[in-house]
């Protein structure tokens, strides 16, 4: 049975926050630093629809290509719910389809997996990760200043595929992380795809769709209620 690593659980962090809080703050950092007028037309659209989304649901689904086994990429589907709770305390939850019976919840600084199948909860964190060596690192912080932002990125506006909006964004110094690509949508102004290329070329690929925006989500859906024989692991 397919398995969701800590590493995706990371990953999948980049997308709910992408959604409100790095493109809002990607949008500040690059708008003045960057001459073309499209793409801070673009920014500005994502930094004032950002500002007013307070929870988003959307269905994922997830293709991983690693080019050191070859073959098909593995396929992921899944749930994502995001809640803004006030800087650096905003919530996400992902219910997993396949692989069935996985779930992560994310609450600040707090990452936890469980596996059902094995009855077992791993406990991490995105600054833990990146102290490890994460390629999704660069997300650990994704409420890093202004200037910090302008020193690690070039974003770059590359044209439109399928009538949305696509975004390069490079870090400028060492990473594992050769590339980040996102397509927004010019209508919502909302990012419905992401790829991520790793510096081994490693791909990996998110695609969200049927997004709704400012519903109801109760506070309970990002509690880890774990059954009573949850096998803890602290990662």
């Amino acid at each position: 049975m397919k398995r969701i690593s800590l590493l995706s659980a990371t990953a999948v962090f980049l997308i709910a926050a992408s959604v409100f809080l790095i493109t809002t703050t990607f949008s500040i950092s690059t708008a003045s630093a960057n001459g073309n007028g499209k793409l801070d037309e673009i920014l500005d659209n994502m930094q004032k629809n950002a500002a007013s989304i307070t929870t988003i649901y959307a269905k994922m689904e997830q293709l991983k290509r690693d080019l050191s086994i070859g073959g098909k990429p593995e396929q992921y589907s899944g749930e994502i719910f995001f809640k803004h709770a006030g800087k650096n305390n905003d919530k996400v939850r992902i219910n997993y389809f396949v692989p069935k019976g996985q779930t992560i919840w994310i609450a600040g600084d707090q990452i936890i997996l469980y596996q059902a199948s094995i009855k077992q909860a791993i406990f991490t964190s995105r600054r833990s990760a990146a102290s490890k060596g994460d390629e999704f690192a660069f997300v650990a912080t994704p409420y890093a200043s202004v200037p910090e932002l302008k020193r690690q990125y070039n974003i770059v506006y590359s044209g439109e595929e399928q009538s949305m909006a696509k975004l390069d964004l490079t870090p400028k110094g060492k990473s594992s992380v050769k590339q980040l690509t996102l397509w927004v949508d010019q209508s919502s102004w909302l990012p419905m795809k992401y790829q991520i290329v790793e510096a081994n070329s490693n791909q990996t690929t998110f695609i969200l769709s049927g997004v709704k925006k400012n519903i109801v989500i109760s506070d309970g859906m990002f509690k880890a209620n774990l059954p009573g024989d949850t096998k803890k692991v602290d990662k």
